[in-house]
């Protein structure tokens, strides 16, 4: 997505490695405002910094789950094929077929090497 006014990278203060930091303006009650003051003030930060750092964690949280999911198999264990999965004995019909569910799903996936 493409900002009109991303032009305003040569500001003082406003470059990091990743370009132009934009300013955005955020609206919180007073009850939350000194909430967010307070958990800055613990971490000895600004409330600008705590709420750009939790934005971050945030983004990066969501970009992490959707990358591909790496699963490590013993060189011996490749050509095996996955057999019937057992019922445990107290297992319910339901609870069976969701598990059945996701390790046929595990099993489904293409190998990435």
């Amino acid at each position: 997505m493409e900002y009109p006014h991303k032009e305003r990278s040569g500001r003082a203060g406003f470059s990091d490695a990743g370009g132009a930091k934009l300013a955005i303006t955020l609206r919180l009650d007073e009850a939350r405002f000194r909430r967010l003051e307070l958990l800055a003030a613990v971490e000895n930060r600004s409330v600008t910094n705590y709420v750009e750092t939790a934005l971050l964690r945030d983004m990066a949280a969501k970009e992490e789950a959707t990358r591909p999911l790496t699963m490590f198999v013993p060189p011996d264990a490749a050509a095996l094929t996955p057999g019937v999965l057992l019922r445990n004995a107290d297992e319910t019909a339901a609870r069976y077929a969701e598990r059945s569910a996701v390790m046929d799903r595990l099993f489904d996936l293409p190998d990435s090497a």
